[in-house]
């Protein structure tokens, strides 16, 4: 660990628990936001939003009596929904984290 990581981790050391988990949850939003607009991100949410399209126009076109592939199109869409949710969840978190803590600077 290099000297800005030692006095990054000694003033969060410093923080009340539920600051420091303010602190945290900020970074993982902030985090959360740079990797949707990195390359790696914007192809993976590409990919996730193609899957869920794909994955809609063959469960309009299966057969009401074939339950199996219609839980397994139905799993692919949720699947795709589900992550990019953990991806938009870690933002919105970030962004009301930053709020709390705006507000605990400016009450002091």
């Amino acid at each position: 660990m290099d000297a800005p990581d030692t006095d990054l981790q000694e003033l969060l050391a410093a923080l009340d628990p539920t600051t420091r988990t303010l602190v945290a949850e900020v970074d993982l939003g902030r985090q959360a936001k740079d990797f949707i607009h990195s390359d790696l991100g914007r192809h993976l949410v590409g990919c996730l939003n193609q899957e869920c399209i794909l994955a809609q126009e063959e469960l309009a076109k299966v057969w009401p009596w074939r339950r199996n592939r219609i839980r397994v199109l139905q799993n692919r869409i949720w699947r795709s929904q589900f992550m990019l949710s953990w991806l938009r969840d870690l933002i919105l978190s970030g962004k009301s984290a930053d709020g709390a803590l705006q507000e605990v600077e400016h009450g002091d």
